[in-house]
């Protein structure tokens, strides 16, 4: 009898032996991972580091940069706002401050509703077919902005950018898990959050191009730059849905033996590859677990202070420091060359000296709030400054903790929970930021200043907590298995679609 085969029950429903005590019905292989079947071939094998080398070196090179694109394109076209504002956004449709803070808030309000619709379609629809149909409908909505005539159809524009960007992160967080290793995600995930700082710098460029050239075209510079932007945004929307597989193993740039490769790569993972079918036990474990609100009060601390700064950092820059608007717009690509080199540095930070992320993650936040206290309180302009910059570290924070998510969380219906938990935080730091920008505080904004002093302290913490709850599982998991001897190879292990909490093979990352 071959260690795989498929076999017959007395009541005729086609059942699949794995080893030879291990057997699951159709049924059965209704609940378990994408990748389970595919695992069977994969059993047992033993990789040649050579080629395990190339398989990830491929990887790196097709998948990696096409995430980096569209990771470039939301982030450029989250940011117009900022540089749209000093170029004439504001006084051509007339807006108040009241409504301009709306502006940035109306846009997480259509992220956060759509949130959780967002994660159920990538979960039960082709990923990569979702995604780039979402990207394309964003840069579409981008080109629209520059047609707006009032405040209210500009608001309308936002908040259904917001809707169709709400696809982008959980689906990079679940990529992630798909293609690499525990050990190699946080570096992946300083990789494509860090390369977004190339869409602020092309973002303050192409509207800097626009602001010192304005007699050159029969448009306002703003409405140049998001319809500029838009087409960006489409064109790399369609090469997307070309060139990104729906799962690894139907990536059109990997043979038989390299799709086997990456099979058996991500099962030390425990947390495959996904499955379609929504467990409500999942939901229910994720709303039970404490780590899931760590998350979100994470992200809550984190998108009040990037709310604030990511739409009103160019009129900071401009009105408290009194740069000039064509400067302050090159000014902004200081903090998009912080958002490209740190990210990654602090990642090789944690795999060379400091071998935990959670602890990483507490001393990038800790630098983030001394800058977040230098820009509230230093007297010195200079001192303002630099904390002003400072806080630009956030995204290396958001790479740290989105790996975390990704690697610490597994069973599909309970990773989507917690990735749709720990983008609400966002989304709602990110809609009260920016209304903690009072009109009649200009330039200094002190209020809005306070409040994120007071609110980042949560992100602060958050990564400490999470770490000690890690730690006491992991040990309680080594003790309940003392003499105990686990199959490693077992596929219901690693792609049996169990939770965290479930598989007592799964170690948490700390």
């Amino acid at each position: 009898m071959s260690d795989t085969e498929i076999s017959v029950s007395d009541e005729k429903r086609p059942e699949v032996k794995l080893g030879l005590t291990t057997v699951l019905s159709s049924e059965e292989l209704k609940e378990v991972d994408q990748a389970f079947e595919y695992a069977l071939g994969t059993e047992g094998m033993v990789l040649d580091p050579e080629i395990e080398k190339k398989v990830l070196l491929k990887i790196d090179f097709l998948v990696l940069p096409m995430m980096c694109l569209l990771m470039t394109c939301q982030l450029m076209d989250k940011a117009t706002n900022s540089y749209a504002s000093i170029v004439g956004l504001t006084e051509d449709l007339k807006m108040s401050s009241l409504e301009y803070s709306w502006v940035a808030s109306s846009f997480y309000l259509g992220y956060l509703v759509f949130e959780y619709p967002a994660n159920m379609f990538l979960q039960r629809l082709p990923l990569s077919k979702v995604l780039a149909f979402a990207v394309v409908m964003w840069g579409i909505v981008i080109c629209c902005h520059g047609a707006c005539q009032s405040a209210p159809t500009f608001l309308l524009c936002r908040t259904l950018l917001g809707v169709f960007e709400s696809f982008m992160d959980p689906a990079y967080m679940i990529m992630t898990s798909q293609w690499y290793r525990k050990e190699e995600q946080y570096i992946r995930c300083g990789v494509w959050l860090g390369l977004q700082g190339f869409g602020t710098m092309m973002g303050s460029g192409i509207a800097y191009h626009f602001y010192t050239h304005e007699d050159s075209y029969s448009l306002a510079p703003w409405r140049l730059l998001y319809i500029v932007c838009g087409v960006i945004t489409i064109t790399c929307g369609i090469l997307s849905a070309i060139h990104l597989p729906d799962v690894p193993t139907k990536a059109w740039f990997l043979n038989d033996v390299e799709k086997k490769y990456v099979v058996e790569r991500v099962r030390s993972n425990r947390t495959g590859f996904g499955n379609q079918q929504f467990k409500m036990s999942q939901l229910v474990e994720a709303a039970k677990d404490p780590c899931t609100y760590l998350f979100f009060f994470f992200m809550l601390g984190y998108g009040i202070t990037n709310g604030g700064i990511g739409n009103f950092g160019s009129k900071l820059l401009k009105n408290q420091f009194g740069f000039t608007t064509g400067n302050a717009l090159l000014m902004n690509m200081v903090g998009s060359g912080i958002d490209i080199v740190f990210p990654l540095a602090f990642a090789y930070l944690n795999k060379y000296l400091l071998p935990s992320r959670l602890l990483t993650g507490f001393l990038i936040n800790s630098l983030v709030y001394t800058g977040i206290c230098m820009l509230a309180y230093a007297p010195e302009s200079a001192a303002q400054l630099t904390g002003y910059y400072l806080t630009y570290l956030t995204t290396a924070s958001w790479a740290c903790l989105s790996s975390v998510v990704s690697t610490n969380v597994a069973g599909h219906t309970k990773k989507i929970t917690c990735n749709t938990v720990f983008l609400v935080g966002f989304c709602a730091g990110n809609m009260i930021g920016p209304q903690a920008f009072l009109g009649s505080e200009a330039p200094t904004y002190m209020t809005a200043k306070r409040m994120m002093v007071g609110t980042y302290l949560i992100s602060t913490l958050s990564p400490v907590a999470l770490f000690f709850i890690y730690l006491r599982r992991n040990k309680a998991k080594d003790a309940a298995q003392e003499g105990m001897v686990i199959d490693e190879d077992d596929n219901k292990l690693s792609f049996g679609d169990m939770t965290d909490k479930e598989n007592p093979a799964f170690r948490y990352a700390l």
